[in-house]
């Protein structure tokens, strides 16, 4: 019998189920040091006024403020009756200003009496108690996520732990085929990797995360897997069974142990992503290929985590001009990953590889191109804002070539990458690689055959980098362009 996807639904729609989700949140004390980056659970108060008695806020002189009346610098006034301070230190309740040592000229070395030459107002220079909080007045509110420089604050407040949220997400690997890193997979064998992928990313949103031993695909013991995590966790994520083959038993252990909320979403990759609830807590199915299972995490789980509260990486965005037309589907959420770079003025993108099998890509790809349901795709030349996956400033310092691969690349790679200079290559066929080129895509092509180089004309200079050859425009304005062609020059 062939299985088809449940309820395919559009990613906004997916989106809305998910969000709607209510949250299955725990808590736990931890220590300050180990607090930082997690979502306080109670509201902080002051166990102490800061400071609690009046204190100098100088290094200085306490004085009588009203015997400072008549000071000025035709009339010095000479004091007996003060005490010398450190900054910090209580001010007794007999004086009640504070003179600055460098206001102050001494009359002997045992600094028996002092003059002063200008007059001093009450409470000058004193620091009254609960200036900077007083006993049982707010810290932080809970549900905020604690910052390093809240730290401090809360710890001279009297406070050494705190009672946080907490979040655990239980991922099960799933797959006959799955064996662990490390491990020379054999034919027909996969390294266990989407998993440990997934842990990582959940990790940078403050959660727990809790990675459980691969299961074979066998359905008593995904129903056991499941039925574990569930009870130990507050997220399940299972990995891989949610397409339709023969072996795919995520969708119908969901069933049988709660409710399937969507089974299929058109979205391009991670069109098999599943969602469900068991004991009223979510459950994710991830597709196997890992760039579906990374779509699926951004963009789904990801959600989820930021309506209960939880950030993760940020999501910024830049605009780029695409260097060569992007098809899609139009009835898809497509999201396809690119290499981008600063080129003049503004930043412009090239494709990579659009299989959600194929991890590479994701490793040289810095942005994402959303293209969004409905719309068929685009033209070179056209700007659309792009998902960042890098820090903004990495694209200025990313060279891309366009073009045929061999290893040279990779060395040029290396050699670039100790002078600052990032190497981000997309594949090309050559003469696709110098039209490219030549429209301003891409600082440099790569080529393997003399005659593609011929068929784009003169305007251009050509250097050996191993078995291929690297192409620039004739003038070559970029120093950074023209550093990457001298270092492929020696390789």
């Amino acid at each position: 019998m062939v299985k088809r996807y449940l309820n395919q639904i559009t990613l906004k729609e997916a989106v809305e189920i998910i969000r709607s989700t209510p949250p299955v949140i725990g808590s736990r004390h931890l220590s300050l040091t180990d607090s930082v980056g997690h979502i306080l659970a109670d509201s902080l108060y002051a166990e102490y006024s800061v400071p609690e008695v009046p204190t100098s806020a100088m290094d200085g002189f306490s004085v009588v403020s009203s015997e400072t009346a008549a000071a000025g610098d035709q009339t010095p006034v000479t004091l007996t009756n003060f005490e010398r301070l450190n900054t910090g230190n209580p001010v007794e309740n007999i004086f009640d200003a504070v003179v600055k040592v460098e206001d102050v000229w001494f009359l002997d070395e045992k600094t028996t009496e002092i003059v002063i030459r200008k007059s001093i107002n009450p409470g000058t220079n004193i620091r009254p108690p609960g200036e900077d909080i007083k006993k049982g007045q707010l810290i932080l509110p809970a549900g905020v996520k604690i910052s390093p420089f809240n730290i401090g604050a809360i710890a001279a407040y009297g406070i050494t732990s705190v009672r946080v949220k907490r979040i655990c997400a239980g991922i099960i690997p799933t797959g006959t085929e799955l064996i662990s890193p490390g491990t020379r997979p054999a034919p027909g064998q996969v390294v266990e990797s989407n998993t440990i992928m997934a842990e990582a990313y959940l990790r940078q949103f403050g959660i727990d995360v809790i990675r459980y031993p691969p299961v074979i695909d066998n359905r008593v013991l995904i129903h056991g897997a499941v039925e574990k995590a569930a009870d130990e966790c507050d997220i399940v994520l299972i990995s891989a069974g949610s397409s339709a083959g023969t072996k795919d038993f995520t969708s119908s252990v969901l069933s049988e142990m709660g409710e399937v909320l969507f089974h299929g979403i058109s979205m391009k990759p991670g069109k098999p992503a599943m969602f469900g609830i068991i004991n009223k807590k979510p459950v994710f199915g991830l597709p196997g290929y890992p760039l579906a299972a990374q779509t699926v995490l951004r963009v789904l789980v990801s959600e989820l985590l930021d309506s209960w509260g939880w950030t993760g990486p940020e999501k910024n965005t830049v605009p780029v001009v695409l260097g060569s037309p992007v098809s899609s589907e139009g009835g898809v959420d497509e999201f396809g990953l690119y290499a981008a770079a600063r080129m003049g003025d503004h930043y412009t993108a090239i494709p990579l590889s659009r299989g959600a099998s194929v991890q590479m890509t994701g490793v040289r790809s810095n942005i994402i191109v959303h293209i969004p349901i409905g719309v068929e795709g685009y033209e070179a030349g056209e700007v659309v804002d792009a998902i960042l996956q890098v820090p903004k400033e990495d694209l200025d310092h990313t060279i891309l070539i366009a073009g045929v691969y061999d290893e040279s690349i990779d060395r040029l790679t290396e050699k670039c990458m100790k002078e600052g200079i990032r190497i981000r290559a997309g594949p090309a066929s050559g003469i696709s690689a110098l039209i490219l080129l030549m429209n301003g895509a891409c600082h440099l092509a790569s080529v393997s055959n003399e005659e593609d180089i011929s068929i784009c004309g003169s305007d251009k200079n050509t250097g050996k980098l191993g078995s291929l050859k690297l192409v620039a425009r004739k003038v070559i304005t970029d120093s950074k362009v023209r550093r990457v062609f001298e270092l492929a020059s020696q390789i």
